[in-house]
């Protein structure tokens, strides 16, 4: 049973939300940049994580498949992300997404532990394999995100008379296991017996949750249970640890700045600490192709020339507008500057001049570079401005690789026509705010709207809408995959929404429809960018994709739905 697979994978562009906390005080930045579509999970903190993914639920069954289903979605397995000092859940979760067994259920126990649960870790000798379990309602459970597996088991004190089962009931009753799952000879993965992807009554039971999918069967569990160990219940396991301390996910941004978060990644451009192969699941997209939960949200980047679990890219620009002095108040340190004829001058002719520039977000650099006609001298601080070394402003790539924030330091003589500093970011996509099929509403917040001044802040979506010609009962008929891109189809041109805020705005809340052609059934869109950017007064947005178009009117008929994908799996198929 292969338990332990050495997957890389890499993660630049986070989460939505995501930042070490600012390095001075009264900064110039705006702070608390949070956007976030209603109907995704808010992974700002783990408490927000734990509401959100389990609104709707009703009993704490649901709510623990709930959090499963949101560790599904967000990682896959692999090596340790092994960043020095050990790995806060916060963070792991949202600028990479993977790890092995004892990290993954780390993380999962940090989320129980929000939820008000006890846990319990329970090591496995054959095969070798670290898990957990959770106690509510009177009783242990197990629910395992590494090998995909729960089973249920009859409780007639149980709402609907069945409970999710521990080890300790597996082991007293292995039929809950031998007899209580089916295998799919064409999909490769098990199903709970009676809640199989097929067609009852002619409807397709396409939400039934697949279990044990990348390669591992129920004679492991046996085995793992009859060799368990109980190992109490610490606050973590090798690197992974639940608390983050110091880091917070908040995006803050000053005039000139901009965050985009890309759900690809950029050839080479992650941060694996000490791994010189780039982050992925060696098992691709087996864990997601048949599951109802993630397969659906995963399945528009499982194309050729991408890896659906992989790792993601972002780009933090600090590129200010010259004619403006807006972006003066937001450096970290500057000497005899001032802004004239559209250009960063020595404010004093006969003087040098300097400005130090802060480059920080929730997201681990792996690149930078930058361009800056007129500069002498380019230092960078990664110790909070300690100390100063020399650096290529064309690539510094090196200095920053690991880091979440650092100092550039400029210095010139003679007026500077241009500037622009450039990080490359790793995150995780599956803790991006993608969008849904259906209508999106997408609430824009900041922590003090008074910070924005008389600047702007825009938020820009791109993503392209897609539709599938084939129904679930159709796919279901021909033993086909679930998600796997099965007669679906994306627009070749992007569309584009993009929304200007000034102060007295926010917070606000805006419409995102994503329709689905009359006659085709709903996948969700695949999300390009999520960008922010704080403009000074008379300063323009980036540029969007060339082609990009704004979302055409859509007729309520089209405004087709996907069900909440952390719920699925809750409800017995009727």
């Amino acid at each position: 049973m292969p338990l332990c697979r050495w997957v890389v994978a890499l993660c630049c562009c986070g989460s939505v939300f995501g930042i070490a906390p600012p390095l001075y005080a009264g900064d110039g930045k705006v702070h608390g940049i949070k956007v976030l579509p209603e109907k995704d999970a808010d992974c700002s903190s783990l408490k927000s994580i734990c509401e959100s993914v389990t609104r709707g639920c009703k009993t704490n069954d649901e709510k623990a498949i709930a959090i499963y289903n949101f560790m599904q979605l967000t990682h896959y397995h692999l090596a340790y992300p092994g960043e020095n000092g050990g790995l806060g859940v916060l963070r792991e979760i949202n600028v990479y997404g993977w790890s092995l067994c004892g990290g993954l259920h780390t993380e999962e126990a940090a989320l129980w532990r929000e939820m008000g649960w006890k846990w319990r870790y329970v090591g496995w000798s054959d095969p070798g394999h670290t898990t957990v379990e959770v106690y509510y309602d009177g009783r242990w459970h197990y629910l395992d995100v590494f090998l995909k597996f729960y089973v249920w088991m009859p409780d007639p004190n149980a709402p609907g008379g069945r409970t999710i089962a521990g080890q300790q009931d597996i082991k007293a009753n292995p039929a809950l296991v031998t007899d209580g799952l089916v295998y799919d000879k064409d999909r490769q993965v098990y199903y709970h017996k009676g809640d199989q992807f097929a067609v009852l009554d002619g409807k397709a039971n396409w939400r039934a949750p697949s279990f044990l999918s990348c390669g591992d069967d129920p004679r492991g569990i046996l085995t793992g249970i009859a060799s368990s160990n109980r190992a109490g219940s610490p606050t973590g396991w090798g690197e992974i640890v639940f608390d983050s301390p110091g880091y917070s996910t908040d995006v803050n941004l000053a005039p000139g700045n901009a965050l985009t978060l890309t759900w690809d990644a950029i050839k080479d451009a992650y941060w694996f600490n000490g791994q010189k192969q780039a982050p992925r699941h060696t098992c691709r997209d087996k864990d997601c192709r048949n599951c109802p939960a993630i397969g659906p949200v995963l399945e528009p980047y499982d194309v050729p020339g991408r890896e659906p679990r992989s790792y993601a890219n972002g780009i933090l620009l600090f590129a200010p507008d010259l004619s403006n002095d807006a972006f003066l108040k937001s450096l970290a340190a500057k000497e005899n500057v001032k802004v004239a004829d559209g250009k960063l001058a020595p404010a004093d002719a006969g003087a040098p001049a300097s400005i130090t520039v802060e480059l920080q977000s929730p997201y681990v650099m792996s690149r930078a570079s930058g361009a800056a006609d007129g500069v002498d001298k380019t230092e960078i601080s990664v110790d909070g401005g300690k100390s100063f070394k020399p650096i290529k402003l064309a690539d510094f790539s090196e200095q920053v690789g690991g880091k979440y924030d650092c100092l550039v330091k400029l210095s010139f003589k003679a007026p500077v026509s241009a500037l622009r500093l450039e990080a490359v970011v790793e995150c995780n996509r599956g803790a991006l705010p993608y969008l849904s099929p259906g209508k999106n509403k997408v609430a824009v917040a900041i922590a003090d709207p008074k910070e924005l001044g008389d600047n702007r802040l825009v938020v820009t979506y791109v993503y392209e809408p897609g539709f599938r010609s084939k129904s679930f009962e159709e796919l279901a008929g021909e033993g086909a995959e679930l998600a796997r891109a099965h007669n679906a189809a994306w627009a070749s041109k992007p569309t584009v929404v993009q929304k200007v805020f000034t102060a007295k705005d926010l917070p606000a809340t805006f419409d995102i429809d994503v329709p689905t052609p009359e006659g085709k059934y709903p996948i969700y869109p695949r999300m390009l960018f999520i960008r922010r950017e704080v403009l000074a007064p008379g300063a323009k947005p980036q540029a969007t994709p060339k082609g990009a178009e704004a979302p055409k009117p859509s007729a309520e008929k089209d405004l087709k739905t996907l069900p909440n994908p952390f719920t699925v799996g809750i409800a017995r198929p009727k």
